[in-house]
């Protein structure tokens, strides 16, 4: 089956682009040359486009207006989050649904943009990607718009929450460490989204696997990169190459694959040996880190399943079929490679 992706590379433009022109957003539209050229790749695709909007379908299904949020960063490209919007929007066209509308949380970053899009786009449901601002949120639900969370999984939150269990995911990917021998672990990663580290629940799930195993929880080896890939390998760079190799962690858990490679980088420039001198254990399985060298050991996230079970939740919760703010925690799974295979312990 043909997906937004597919359109968008074969057409050239991005996949936000491709979703507005199929879904004839009107409050950003595409040019009428554009529009053609990627209704042209979508049936030579053998993508299902949709008829113009009306109320319901002939079979009944009732329209649903959605409108997708996620941070510029993690737009299009973006190896893990290009998947989720990929299984939502495949989900949504199973569903008899049109394309959600994509935009950036840049694009409605306060609240006077934000109504305007809410207005301009009749949005009924709004599936928040990784973006959270409590002040908006209020306003969104002030408006009567349900609201849905992906990727954005906090206890405070009192909407429907859509992820996966980072906590337990993040504790069994350090403890496959301490099972190797490790003692000295490291963590990369970045604040959660109270700007917090401390809420961050990769870092709690790192935090939980080391003192359960009574290991020392050094600060200095816990790097905030602020998720920037520059960061994770200057961090990673200015620990190493302050201290002795002798002093160095064994191993370093990444809160993501995108932290891992620039991490694993600079172990090598700083004379390291993977997993020799230090294992590496990533998170996401993006589809690189079995390119990696050596190949990445990670936590394998189900992407694409994240973002199908969104789509048919924001659909459900906007027909009724459950009031109260559900959380939906799909399983992940660990894929050993030769990043974290120690041999010499």
């Amino acid at each position: 089956m043909a997906r937004l992706k597919d359109i968008a590379e074969r057409v050239g433009v991005s996949i936000s682009t491709v979703s507005r022109a199929i879904s004839n957003d009107t409050s950003r539209p595409v040019s009428e040359d554009t529009k053609q050229r990627i209704r042209e790749a979508a049936l030579e695709l053998g993508y299902k486009l949709q008829e113009p909007m009306q109320t319901a379908r002939d079979n009944g299904t009732e329209i649903k207006r959605i409108v997708c949020i996620v941070p510029q960063l993690l737009m299009d490209d973006h190896p893990y989050f290009s998947k989720v919007l990929a299984g939502f929007h495949e989900k949504m066209e199973e569903l008899g649904q049109p394309p959600a509308i994509v935009r950036t949380c840049e694009e409605v970053s306060d609240a006077e943009r934000l109504r305007l899009m809410l207005k301009e786009t009749g949005a009924q449901g709004l599936v928040a990607i990784s973006w959270y601002d409590q002040e908006l949120f209020e306003l969104i639900q002030q408006e009567g718009v349900a609201i849905m969370g992906v990727s954005l999984n906090d206890e405070s939150l009192t909407v429907p929450v859509v992820d996966c269990d980072r906590v337990l995911s993040a504790r069994s990917a350090v403890r496959h460490l301490i099972d190797q021998g490790h003692k000295r672990i490291a963590f990369i990663g970045g604040p959660a989204y109270s700007n917090q580290m401390e809420s961050e629940e990769r870092y709690v799930g790192y935090k939980f696997a080391i003192l359960e195993a009574n290991l020392e929880l050094r600060k200095d080896w816990i790097m905030n990169t602020g998720w920037n890939v520059d960061r994770s390998f200057s961090h990673m760079n200015d620990l190493l190459g302050k201290l002795p190799k002798e002093e160095w962690p064994t191993a370093v858990f990444c809160a993501s694959d995108m932290l891992a490679i620039p991490a694993m980088r600079a172990v090598i420039e700083n004379g390291g040996t993977i997993p020799g001198d230090i294992a590496i254990v990533g998170m996401d399985n993006i589809d690189v880190a079995q390119y990696t060298t050596p190949p990445l050991t990670s936590v394998s996230v189900p992407k694409h399943e994240i973002g199908r079970v969104a789509a048919k939740s924001i659909v459900d919760y906007l027909d009724g079929h459950f009031k109260a703010a559900t959380k939906i925690l799909l399983p992940c799974s660990l894929i050993i490679r030769e990043s974290s295979r120690l041999d010499r312990m």
